[in-house]
């Protein structure tokens, strides 16, 4: 849903439409007691690989393959 919306927004400079708004979205999810500083390394980690996969792409973390 929230990027549906963010897709559907316009951006504008004034009374200047500039153009449609792009999206790349990392996704994290840990258990209740992880450290906070590991979830967000996690989707850090997602959202640099959705920009490397392209435009308006969505990443979990956890389907993220380790090399």
């Amino acid at each position: 849903e929230i990027y549906t919306q963010v897709r559907n927004m316009t951006l504008r400079d004034g009374l200047t439409e500039i153009g449609q708004v792009d999206v790349s979205i990392g996704i994290a999810s840990y258990p209740q007691h992880t450290q906070s500083d590991s979830l967000l390394r996690a989707a850090d980690a997602a959202l640099y690989r959705a920009k490397e996969l392209g435009r308006s792409r969505i990443v979990s973390f956890g389907r993220l393959k380790t090399s």
